[in-house]
């Protein structure tokens, strides 16, 4: 495993918090690692509420609805959405994994 310290400026902070929908009843937390390199901000963790009852089972379906409920701004890679392309290759709960392959957790995240 490699090992490398980012400078000071780079340090990841707290993102916003999305509210949550009023009607969901079966929410699931997803915390996105945020970075654009034009802005010449830190890197944040936004937080998001995804209902459950209104998206697909995969992970990639839930951005695409955060993506389309909540945060227009929230930008990834998507191509095939059956496994083969590798477009959504990402860092999913310390995993490189496909995000269209990928189940949501049902586990409660730890802190």
């Amino acid at each position: 495993m490699v090992e490398f310290t980012l400078p000071k400026n780079s340090k990841v902070g707290q993102g916003r918090t999305w509210p949550r929908t009023s009607h969901a009843t079966h929410l699931t937390e997803f915390s996105i690692y945020r970075w654009n390199p034009d802005d010449g901000e830190n890197p944040r963790t936004d937080t998001y509420f995804v209902d459950r009852d209104d998206c697909g089972p995969m992970v990639l379906d839930a951005l695409i609805w955060i993506k389309n409920n909540v945060d227009p701004t929230l930008t990834f890679r998507r191509s095939c959405r059956e496994g083969v392309c590798g477009s959504c290759a990402m860092n999913i709960d310390g995993t490189n994994t496909l995000a269209c392959t990928k189940g949501q957790s049902t586990k409660p995240r730890r802190r």
